[in-house]
């Protein structure tokens, strides 16, 4: 009888198992025997890797007036491609690789020609690989790490939550206190249960658009804390708070920054204000200042978009009455299709003698109609 029930066991399991499905086998990653791999491996990856393209475009028409300090006035009007950037990402279990083009003018520093004339040409924005853990995103703890030119840590917290960016960009960008982006490497640990984020980055300080100048690096820590996460409808309540220890330039000049927010990431409703207070600006180490920012993005209904940003900028504390910029812009748009939104914009640029005298053609306003198109 033993016999019997032992021989019926193991014919049910030879069977189960001639059933069932061949394992995968684990992807080659090496090349033939007696082959040598291709000068760059890349898209030879036999790897069931996720690849994901994306496509992000701004384009205006702007019309701008501006004043000197003599009280004339001139204009002008003009088609510009304020963002153009073409991504790819890569996904395979905890690793994740980004690489961002994006397309900008080939003159710089005050030139008249670059590359061809004045053509558009593409430059790095983003190249990084990273690694997460877990596999998947879950409400638990969440470490992801990126090492190449990273995204900073400041920046896209604040234009995360602007979401208007085809409006303008996050004043600390703007005005050149911080970069977006930088070469280096980020760790990020998520908080469980949507209570935020805390972050660490070192980074060789230039920004991404130039190369390190000396042989100081960058070190910025940042955190984004959701304090009323338990409660669904204060969940978008985030306090963030991050601080850059950093030098600039050949003669190692300190570029400090602090830069404090009480912000709301909700769906209908985006806001927040900010303050940042910079030690050192450019090659001048001595000089200090500060910037107050507020900003708020409303879609009452479906599609229907409205925003509104200010911020004032006082460039050199050691001038408070003279060296200072305030700016202000409204808009109203409207989500044609899912990808495409198209928005009306008015803004206008005070700045005080000493600004206006360090950064000429600022005194102005601007009238502009902006499409914008993410995939």
């Amino acid at each position: 009888m033993n016999r019997t029930l032992f021989a019926a066991v193991f014919l049910a399991a030879a069977s189960a198992h001639a059933d069932a499905p061949a394992p995968t086998p684990t992807p080659d990653l090496l090349p033939p025997a007696g082959k040598a791999a291709p000068a760059t491996v890349a898209g030879t990856s036999k790897l069931p890797v996720d690849i994901k393209p994306g496509l992000e475009l701004i384009a205006q028409y702007i019309y701008r007036t501006t004043y000197d300090q003599a009280g004339g006035s001139q204009w002008f009007h003009d088609i510009e491609l304020v963002r153009g950037h073409a991504s790819i990402d890569g996904t395979y279990r905890f690793s994740r690789a980004r690489m961002v083009l994006e397309a900008v003018r080939s003159e710089s520093e005050g030139a008249l020609i670059g590359v061809a004339g004045d053509s558009l040409v593409l430059r790095i924005r983003e190249a990084w690989v990273g690694f997460h853990y877990p596999e998947k995103e879950t409400d638990g703890w969440r470490t992801e790490m990126r090492a190449g030119v990273v995204p900073t840590l400041t920046i896209p917290e604040l234009e995360g939550t602007w979401m208007l960016r085809a409006v303008t960009p996050v004043p600390l960008e703007s005005t050149g206190l911080l970069a977006p982006a930088d070469l280096g490497g980020t760790i990020s640990l998520g908080l469980p249960r949507g209570y935020g984020h805390v972050d660490a980055g070192v980074y060789d300080g230039e920004g991404y658009t130039n190369q390190e100048l000396n042989r100081g690096k960058n070190l910025e820590l940042a955190a984004t804390v959701h304090p009323l996460a338990y409660f669904k409808r204060a969940q978008p309540l985030a306090v963030f708070g991050s601080f850059v220890l950093g030098s600039s330039g050949t003669g190692l000049a300190q570029s400090n920054r602090a830069t404090g927010g009480l912000l709301w990431q909700g769906r209908r409703v985006r806001a927040g204000t900010s303050f940042s207070y910079a030690w050192g600006y450019g090659d001048d180490g001595d000089q200090t200042g500060w910037l107050w920012d507020v900003f708020a993005r409303v879609e009452p209904i479906d599609r229907l978009i409205f925003g509104a940003r200010a911020f004032y900028w006082m460039r050199d504390t050691r001038a408070p009455s003279e060296d200072s910029v305030a700016y202000v812009v409204g808009a109203a748009g409207y989500r044609v299709f899912d990808p495409l939104e198209i928005f009306g914009a008015v803004d206008r640029t005070l700045p005080t003698t000493v600004a206006e005298t360090a950064l000429p053609g600022s005194n102005a306003w601007s009238l502009r109609l902006i499409a914008h198109v993410v995939f």
